[in-house]
């Protein structure tokens, strides 16, 4: 069987990363330091535990109505495809349907006239697209998913998302937040120590930032149209979480 492989990505992946910002010491009146801010982020990665295939039907006619009966059948096929393949219809959502008017002047062929005074004329057409999000738990059956919903009429793998479920975002979450806070710990110490004070406890804790790294690949739906399998090889998700932490300084 003929198999396609699909590179997702193709960085080297690290764990545990930081970066962070020198603090900055604040002072009172008498020039004695009080206060010292410092702001850490940390880093972890992990495997993807899930995927989100977004897939859409397109019909063109010369027909609003036509075009949206031939949306309404693929949309149909698609999803009766995907849930015969065993995808829980709860994970198939439907996406942005639109169906847009199309003007064009039509040429006039060679020796020949268009219109009654030999002008070219204007010819409608409408077109016309219905997306789906299909979530997938299994990552190792992204590909199968895909090969499903191509052979069940979508026109258009637009791309793929390998991200994380909740759960496991959490997890990820904590660490690089074990990180950044260890981190700002080491540095504030560093600093107090630097301009001979002493760090005697925590003012206040932000740690509202961060952010998800999800691998995203752009599809060739050619590539899926060809016979045999779909093989998919996604790199790892990384999560990011910051500490701005004020500590007592004496």
């Amino acid at each position: 069987m003929k198999r396609r492989q699909l590179l997702i990505g193709g960085g080297t992946v690290a764990t545990a990363a930081l970066a962070g910002c020198i603090g900055s010491a604040q002072t009172n009146s008498s020039g004695e330091s009080r206060t010292l801010t410092v702001s850490k982020s940390g880093e972890a990665t992990a495997a993807p535990d899930k995927a989100v295939v977004h897939v859409s039907i397109e019909a063109t006619g010369d027909s609003a109505s036509a075009v949206r009966t031939d949306l309404s059948a693929g949309s149909t096929a698609l999803n009766d495809g995907l849930i015969a393949a065993g995808i829980p219809e709860d994970d198939i959502t439907t996406g942005q349907f639109n169906i847009y008017e199309r003007r064009e002047q039509t040429r006039i062929p060679d020796g020949g006239e268009t219109g009654s005074d030999g002008e070219p004329q204007e010819t409608t057409r409408y077109e016309g697209t219905h997306s789906f999000r299909i979530e997938v738990g299994d990552v190792e059956s992204v590909g199968s998913v895909v090969d499903t919903a191509v052979d069940s009429g979508a026109d258009t793998v637009s791309h793929i998302e390998f991200t994380l479920s909740e759960d496991r975002r959490a997890e990820l979450r904590e660490e690089a937040l074990d990180s950044a806070i260890q981190a700002a710990r080491e540095e504030s110490e560093y600093v107090a120590g630097e301009v001979d004070q002493s760090v005697i406890g925590v003012k206040s804790v932000d740690t509202s930032g961060g952010d998800i790294s999800p691998v995203s690949r752009q599809y060739d739906t050619a590539e899926a149209a060809d016979s045999g399998s779909t093989e998919l090889q996604p790199d790892d998700v990384t999560v990011r979480a910051t500490a701005r932490i004020t500590y007592r300084i004496e």
